[in-house]
């Protein structure tokens, strides 16, 4: 390897010059840039603080500017509270206490414990700082007001007084003259009015009385025409009885007992004159009162009497008054009752003499006169009947009904109940009375079907709880209405029942819509004759009578239903359709069952079934049925099934309904003292 040559590399060493530093001079330096921070931090410093001093100033005055506001503001909401819902409290109080209804102790503890109330809702929207402050300025608002009371008080205390000795005083002239007095003195007493005020109240009292008593002698003596007791009083008022009177009342009243006199004493005389020339008209006039048999008032009685005394017609008037009780008597009775009568009074006549057979004759001619207006009053205008004996009847307008239908239909059966309560057999019930009925017809037939409907179903609803008697009611109220259409008597019985259709379908309200579609004169039915001839080929000798009729009623309208329902067109009147005549007849009936006993000329014979029950049910039934009566009575079921079935008119006790068994003659089946029945159990319809 070459070796490096060194040279004088190897022994040399570096030269250093020393650097001569300033002395002194660096902490000089660093004093003086101390010094100079220093002063420059103080007057920083001293900034600061004058800056935050003021702004200390600054928030302390918007500080207090603002508590000032939050003072002021709560201020207003004290004043508007003070101007508006104390000033009402204030107000109804004083006009409490200005009425005698509070005192004015009670109207100001009133006002206080309704101040402290409303203040604890205010509080909490006070400042807190001004608490003190505010509550004290409520307090002296309020306590303003309580002197505003008790002058109130005195007023109305003093008022009072005299309202009260004024009302004594009205009291007073009520009793007799010297216990009125000293009832008055009682009050006067303790009253609050001045001594003269009490001297001239007694004054008064006793002018008062004097003068009553004057009065009170006129208005006798006036009302028994007595001018004697006039002619006295006129005497005491110049003798001065009457002291307390002032002179122009005793002179004025001194002329009225002078007048009446003279009026008194040309009345009599003209009352005598009239009464002997007018005798004649008043009897005959109470002679035709009597011969109605109504009651006559014992009043009119005297005044009869005392108009004919002395005169022709007294003997006459004697025996009719004797007569009137028997007529009153007879006019009371019932209509079965008074025909007994006549035939016992005829029998007497003819089998017995008399010594007076004008008169027998007379009053028999009577008798007859009232039977025969009874007759017809019960059968027209039974609502007059009712009115006679003394009982209400309700008026049924055609408004009441439109608008409370329900009020009208009680009414309707109120009526109703008072008309049967006459227990007469000639009576046909109306519950409208005559002059109601044509506007209730027409209110009535102004109604839809459903209207209708719920009007039938509400009267007979009412009427149920009254048993067979308001089913009567009932069924003649539509009667009316309906002006003889029976098919609405039917809707009603439909309805009671809850009559449907195989289908489901409600018989009432096919009834109803049937027959507001008859009404329609552009829709075409088979005429009647055929209708009646599919009727009484079904029916049979099941319905006879009204029964009938108002089934028939029935039928044509549900066949007027279903016909508009189903849309059908019939050709003409010979057209009829045998499928809605069918189910026209079933809704209508119930159905029909063919019992195969001959009668007369008939094959079978028909019977009404419970409404909608299938045949082979109902002869279930009637097998049971006449199991069982064989059974008791020992009549074999084969003689038992001989009988003819009648719907009976007696139910079970459950409400069922029972088949009696009639024999050839029409006589119910009996045997043992007893009716035998065949009662179809569960069927009340």
């Amino acid at each position: 390897m070459a070796k490096i040559p060194m040279g004088n590399f190897g022994n040399a060493m570096p030269s250093i010059d020393r650097i001569q530093m300033p002395q002194n001079q660096t902490g000089q330096m660093i004093v003086g840039a101390l010094q100079n921070i220093s002063q420059v931090t103080g007057k920083r410093a001293q900034n600061l603080q004058q800056e935050q001093e003021k702004a200390e100033v600054s928030a302390k005055v918007l500080e207090l500017h603002n508590n000032k506001i939050d003072e002021q503001e709560a201020k207003i909401k004290l004043d508007d509270t003070l101007t508006t819902e104390m000033n009402e409290q204030v107000t109804l109080l004083k006009n409490d206490v200005s009425n005698g209804a509070l005192k004015a102790q009670d109207a100001n503890a009133t006002l206080q414990k309704w101040s402290q109330d409303r203040y604890k809702q205010l509080e909490n929207e006070m400042p807190g700082h001004a608490q003190k402050q505010l509550k004290q300025y409520w307090d002296e608002n309020v306590i303003k007001q309580a002197p505003g009371f008790l002058p109130l008080q005195l007023r109305a205390d003093a008022q009072k007084s005299v309202q009260l000795v004024d009302r004594a005083f009205d009291i007073a002239t009520r009793y007799e003259e010297k216990q009125g007095e000293e009832y008055l003195d009682t009050y006067l007493s303790t009253a609050d009015i001045s001594e003269a005020a009490k001297g001239e109240m007694r004054q008064k009292y006793k002018s008062t009385r004097n003068l009553m008593s004057v009065d009170g002698v006129i208005s006798d003596a006036v009302s028994a025409k007595d001018t004697a007791r006039l002619q006295g009083l006129i005497t005491d008022l110049d003798g001065g009885k009457y002291a307390y009177l002032d002179g122009a009342t005793a002179q004025q009243k001194k002329a009225q007992a002078l007048s009446r006199i003279d009026a008194i004493t040309k009345q009599v005389e003209v009352e005598e004159n009239k009464r002997k020339t007018e005798s004649g008209k008043v009897f005959n006039e109470f002679k035709s009162q009597v011969l109605t048999g109504r009651a006559l008032d014992d009043d009119y009685l005297v005044n009869v009497g005392t108009a004919v005394k002395g005169t022709e017609h007294e003997a006459e008037y004697q025996f009719y008054k004797q007569q009137s009780t028997n007529f009153q008597s007879f006019g009371r009775k019932s209509t079965s009752q008074m025909l007994e009568l006549i035939n016992q009074q005829k029998a007497k006549m003819k089998n017995s003499t008399t010594s007076d057979a004008v008169t027998e004759e007379k009053v028999l001619g009577v008798y007859e006169s009232l039977y025969q207006e009874k007759l017809s009053l019960l059968k027209d205008n039974p609502n007059q009947a009712v009115r006679e004996i003394g009982l209400k009847v309700n008026e049924l307008s055609a408004t009441e009904l439109k608008t409370n239908p329900s009020s009208w239909t009680q009414k309707a059966i109120d009526n109703g109940t008072s008309q049967l309560a006459l227990k007469d057999a000639n009576i046909k019930l109306a519950p409208i009375s005559a002059e109601d009925l044509p506007e209730a017809k027409k209110a009535f037939e102004g109604m839809g079907v459903n209207d209708k409907i719920n009007f039938i179903g509400g009267l007979v609803s009412n009427a149920k709880k009254y048993g067979t008697k308001g089913h009567a009611i009932w069924g003649a109220t539509l009667g009316q209405l309906g002006g003889g259409d029976q098919s609405y008597i039917l809707a009603g019985i439909a309805r009671m029942n809850g009559f449907k259709s195989d289908k489901g379908e409600d018989v009432a309200t096919a009834i109803v819509s049937g027959t507001q579609a008859l009404k329609n004169k552009q829709m075409l039915m088979p005429k009647d004759e055929l209708l009646k001839q599919k009727f009484n080929e079904y029916v049979g000798n099941s319905a006879s009578g009204n029964t009938a009729n108002m089934t028939f009623s029935g039928f044509k309208s549900i066949y007027a239903h279903l016909t508009e329902r189903d849309n059908y067109q019939h050709k003409d009147k010979d057209d009829i359709s045998d499928s809605l005549a069918k189910t026209a007849l079933s809704m209508a009936t119930g159905g029909v069952y063919e019992q195969p006993v001959k009668y007369g000329n008939q094959k079978n014979w028909k019977v009404s079934k419970p409404y909608g029950m299938r045949d082979d049910v109902f002869n279930n039934h009637l097998e049971s049925g006449y199991a069982t009566i064989s059974k008791n009575t020992g009549i074999p079921v084969s003689d038992l099934e001989g009988f003819r079935l009648r719907r009976s008119d007696k139910r079970s006790a459950k409400g069922e309904i029972q088949y009696d068994l009639i024999n050839e003659r029409g006589n119910p089946l009996q045997s043992g003292g007893n009716y035998w029945r065949i009662n179809i159990k569960g069927a009340t319809k």
